[in-house]
């Protein structure tokens, strides 16, 4: 009789794990409609639009930052060109201004990335970063004469 019990259970659990594998594989089969296609990809896409723009806040938050840095830096360096001895005075004030000049444009251009959206984005970040880099070398040239 044990064995007879123990056959049964045996076989039931094989029948009740067969079905179980046979539902998950009608599942899978199971086709998907154009609606579901359609809701996943406006999912998607606006999932990709609020991580842009979180991409977006984030790299404006860094810049702003950098250009606050950068405008004391700026001021610094005035200040210290404006007490320079005479013979080198004009000519840090020169680059003192010239770098002014070129922290201006730089904040322009943020104001301009702020208002972008999409590729005009992408184009104008990468315009952002050159206007950056090219500030901080006029500004490193500028502060060397001080070292």
């Amino acid at each position: 009789m044990r064995k007879f019990f123990f056959f049964l259970l045996t076989a039931c659990l094989v029948v009740l794990l067969g079905c179980g594998n046979q539902e998950e594989l009608t599942k899978a089969k199971k086709p998907v409609s154009a609606g579901q296609v359609k809701k996943e990809t406006k999912e998607a896409a606006e999932a990709i639009k609020e991580y842009t723009l979180q991409q977006k806040e984030e790299y404006q938050k860094r810049l702003e930052a950098q250009l606050k840095e950068m405008h004391q830096k700026i001021a610094d360096l005035q200040t210290k060109a404006a007490k320079a001895a005479p013979e080198a005075k004009a000519n840090l004030q020169e680059q003192a201004n010239e770098i002014q000049k070129k922290w201006e444009a730089t904040e322009e251009k943020l104001t301009e990335l702020e208002k972008a959206t999409g590729k005009a984005w992408e184009d104008l970040k990468s315009g952002m970063g050159a206007a950056m880099d090219d500030l901080q070398k006029s500004y490193d040239k500028a502060s060397s004469h001080f070292k």
